[in-house]
């Protein structure tokens, strides 16, 4: 025996709804779309700059150590990218 508790029981009233006037999540749609470009751009820009910070640092155990985190953020980033469909 299951008892299932009814969302009113403990949400208030309107919790799946967004505040009047926001902006309503629709995959695929122009505004989520220039969201994904401005992620990406950034995500380039951060790269970049971490890159930029491997090759000037002059003690090499320190970049060597952001390099094999940063590959496996990188793994992380590739194989979980089939997980959402």
């Amino acid at each position: 025996m299951t008892k299932e508790l009814k969302t009113t029981d403990y949400m208030v009233d309107g919790w799946d709804r967004g505040p009047t006037g926001s902006h309503p999540y629709k995959r695929g749609s122009r505004h989520n779309k220039i969201g994904m470009w401005i992620m990406w751009i950034f995500y380039v820009i951060v790269s970049c700059q971490v890159v930029l910070a491997l090759s000037v640092i002059p003690f090499w155990p320190i970049p060597v150590m952001m390099g094999i985190a940063l590959s496996l953020m990188f793994y992380v980033v590739i194989t979980a990218g089939g997980t959402n469909s």
